[in-house]
């Protein structure tokens, strides 16, 4: 890009003929941030959107869009679990660590023009107080109360000190009071969305959903791109033919050779980076004979090549995990005893001895009975679109066949793989898992029961259903102390415990792959300056407010 310039000119047509040339883009000037421009970007395969735009809609699966209109009041950053103040601009614990005091940004105005103020906070979490049903992550079996003390300022008080409750608390999104006061928000679609967030949404249709600028929003001069479009896709395949021919600039889904599928189209302009954090978990229905039996949920995962799933699957972005729920990002909570006990094995042989020793046999055909008489029968559910994950789930029907287990596989759309998922209604299934700056966010809402459900009711992390009062023992201990050590000890037991009982079965740990085009688009986190993580997933605003169009 050339550098500015001064000229003079004495003749002032030539003046003239400059500045035309100027608006026709046949010289080109640098262009810094600035409002004007679109990008257009698909997060993830979610097959033909859905007119619902509530935050708390139980199944909702667009939250990456979602997270463009309404705002949490702290951002956390998911590979480094840093955070960044929002619309709490500060914050403090006083009263011995029970009465958390917020701090609200001043001048905040929702896309309708109305200020937002301590009235909107109280009224979200006293929402989810009223409908349990959206208070997915348990506040309010912390909280006591929450009051507002003048306009920008809101005081929470909860029964016992929980190091955990300001993160939890502060990714819930924030809604108008105004608007939703009279709604249910759990049958609610919110078709017409109010938020505070940088974009507000202009059209909808099941094939494209369009953001346009909010001209309302709090931070002065943003978001600088006019227009966000959200194609709709169905398949992996289909997001990297976008990115290849420009139409997509950015997205975080898999393909199993992004070099040449997308980098190499023009390698100045075509980048790649990879988000790190969390695990791919095999999810087991404990409610379902025999896979309550934990010598089952054994053999299943003695039978499991990881290394074969990393390759074949994830071309080896995301790498064989351990059994412990703590993954690669995170190996400093672990110990070398824990290590030990935490290594997954690749061993059918052994698999079959543990399952012959729990009174499993073959049958005439060669396949298992359980000890009951009746054919051992898996029935695994994927979805469609996730074209790793449906290829996880066929090579792991493969190799639970290849020790005498039969499997059925059902691959159905996101949303219907999503609720059945999440209501109890399946056998196993390939999911990820919930992560967060340390271990425990990813070990207490796999395992504690206030993150489970009854069957046929959504539940928002534990859809294992497990339930062990030792969990909860420890999650209080994490959550009344502020030592590291003792969330050194409460890590380590509880990671023993998944390791040992295998409530769910570790994959592979979650390494997801970024693509991003600079070809028109400038400010995005590079090696060089990486100020936040490059996910276009989970409403990725921080990045999204310093994006914009090189021209």
């Amino acid at each position: 890009m050339s550098k500015n310039r001064s000229w003079m000119w004495a003749v002032p047509a030539a003046s003239a003929l400059f500045l035309a040339a100027m608006g026709s883009g046949a010289f080109a000037a640098p262009v810094g941030p600035h409002v004007g421009g679109s990008i257009s970007i698909v997060a993830s395969p979610h097959g033909p959107w859905a007119d619902v735009f509530n935050p708390f809609a139980p199944g909702e699966t667009q939250d990456d869009i979602v997270g463009d209109i309404y705002e949490p009041l702290v951002e956390w950053n998911g590979s480094t679990g840093a955070h960044k103040a929002w619309l709490a601009q500060s914050w403090a614990w006083s009263n011995s660590n029970k009465v958390l005091t917020l701090h609200l940004r001043h001048g905040v105005k929702f896309t309708n023009g109305q200020l937002f103020t301590s009235a909107d906070v109280v009224f979200t979490l006293d929402m989810m107080k009223k409908y349990p049903a959206i208070d997915t992550s348990a506040l309010w079996s912390y909280m006591t109360s929450v009051k507002a003390e003048g306009p920008y300022t809101v005081k929470i008080t909860i029964n016992k000190p929980d190091a955990t409750f300001l993160y939890y608390l502060t990714g819930t999104y924030m809604v108008p009071a105004s608007l939703w006061k009279n709604k249910n928000p759990v049958l609610w679609t919110d078709p017409n969305p109010v938020g505070t967030g940088p974009y507000q949404l202009k059209s909808f249709s099941p094939q494209n959903i369009i953001l346009k600028r909010n001209p309302h929003y709090w931070q002065k001069g943003k978001p600088y791109l006019q227009t966000v479009y959200y194609p709709s896709a169905t398949s992996n395949g289909s997001v990297i033919l976008g990115l290849a021919d420009g139409s997509i600039q950015w997205s975080s889904i898999y393909s199993p050779d992004l070099r040449n599928s997308f980098v190499s189209k023009d390698p100045s302009t075509n980048h790649t980076d990879v988000s790190s954090g969390g695990y791919d978990w095999l999810y087991v229905n404990l409610h379902q004979y025999p896979l309550n039996l934990l010598p089952v949920r054994r053999a299943i995962s003695d039978a499991i090549n990881r290394k074969a799933l990393s390759v074949i699957s994830e071309s080896g972005y995301s790498t064989p995990s351990r059994l412990d729920g703590i993954d690669a990002a995170q190996s400093s909570w672990s110990t070398p005893a824990l290590n030990k006990k935490a290594a997954a094995v690749y061993n059918p042989k052994l698999a079959e001895s543990i399952l012959a020793k729990a009174g499993f046999k073959r049958g005439p055909n060669g396949m298992l009975l359980t000890p009951k008489g009746k054919p051992f029968t898996v029935n695994l559910v994927t979805a469609s679109s996730f074209t790793d994950f449906v290829s996880m789930t066929s090579q792991i029907s493969s190799m639970l066949h290849a020790i005498g287990i039969n499997t059925n596989i059902t691959v159905t759309s996101v949303s219907n793989y999503s609720n059945k998922m999440e209501d109890g209604s399946f056998s196993m299934g390939v999911m990820w898992g919930a992560s967060g700056p340390n271990p425990f966010y990813t070990l207490n809402p796999l395992m504690n029961t206030e993150y489970s459900a009854a069957l046929g009711q959504p539940a928002p992390d534990n859809i294992e259903r497990y339930s062990n009062p030792r969990v909860q023992q420890l999650a209080n201990e994490y959550d009344a102390s502020t030592s590291v050590a003792v969330h050194k000890s409460v890590i380590d037991q509880m990671a023993n415990i998944m390791a040992t009982q295998l409530p769910i079965i570790g994959l592979l740990n979650r390494n997801s792959p970024n693509e991003y085009s600079s070809a028109t688009i400038a400010g995005w986190p590079t090696a060089s300056n990486p100020y936040w993580d490059n996910s276009a997933d989970v409403g990725p605003i921080v990045v999204l407010t310093q994006l914009y169009a090189k021209k």
